[in-house]
């Protein structure tokens, strides 16, 4: 069956002027223009639009679902798993943050008594789920499933004074990188012992080689490199790299 573009329009509902736009853009071009100079749709483009809709959906921006649409069946599947798993995250920390607000009502009615853990959970779901959707690609590069998993447990089940160890921890990290200190040197040593130990809440053992590789995945992109850079001043995330380059050894 063959939809005009007002007829698609109404289908999937969106807007005759998206459909438009999605034409001038190489997006979802019409199975073909009548004599009348209609745009009409086919059976392979109503599909197209429906893939559309749900990547757009999930908030996937309009380039990068131009190139999605032209990989393999193979491919968009493995894109789609990935999606799939941040939603996931996404809906775990909106769970969270939900009980969190209905708990603090009932505490502040009288009603109940929020334990430390309780305070804090929601907060420590918000971080992994931040690192998820920001860094979760790189990191299975690097790190096995299970390594990850452990990893992301352990955070989890951090006692409130661990969490707000860790807290400290890095701000301490940050103004001591805030310094540019000589490497080697004191302030470096500790700032080295600091990130070493920071990450230590993470995961069960840090050895040299997974500490070089961190400190390599800083370098090698820049939402990495912007962390420490936006917090400790430009070059704060290269001086941190050369620090755990010194250091760290097998």
């Amino acid at each position: 069956m063959a939809y005009q573009i007002k007829q698609l329009a109404e289908l999937a509902g969106v807007s005759v002027r998206t459909l438009r736009y999605y034409d001038e853009i190489g997006l979802l071009p019409p199975a073909y223009v009548g004599e009348n100079g209609y745009r009409y749709y086919e059976t392979a483009q109503v599909d197209q639009l429906q893939q559309i809709c749900l990547y757009r959906a999930m908030s996937v921006p309009l380039v990068e679902i131009k190139q999605l649409l032209t990989q393999s069946p193979a491919e968009v599947v493995t894109a789609l798993q990935t999606q799939y798993q941040q939603l996931l995250a996404q809906r775990q920390h909106l769970d969270g943050l939900l009980a969190l607000v209905k708990t603090t009502i009932k505490t502040q009615q009288g009603g109940h008594e929020m334990t430390d853990s309780e305070k804090f959970t929601a907060f420590k779901q918000e971080k992994l789920t931040e690192n998820e959707q920001n860094y979760g690609a790189e990191l299975v590069e690097k790190y096995d499933a299970e390594t990850l998993k452990k990893a992301n447990q352990r955070f989890a089940h951090l006692s409130e004074t661990d969490y707000q160890t860790m807290q400290a921890m890095e701000a301490q990290l940050l103004a001591d990188l805030k310094t540019q200190p000589a490497v080697p040197g004191p302030v470096a040593k500790r700032i080295y012992e600091a990130h070493k130990q920071w990450l230590s809440y993470n995961w069960p053992k840090v050895s040299a080689t997974m500490h070089r590789n961190l400190a390599a995945m800083y370098q090698a992109d820049e939402r990495f490199q912007s962390y420490y850079d936006d917090r400790a001043g430009q070059g704060a995330t290269a001086l941190l790299c050369q620090i755990i380059d010194y250091y760290a050894q097998d």
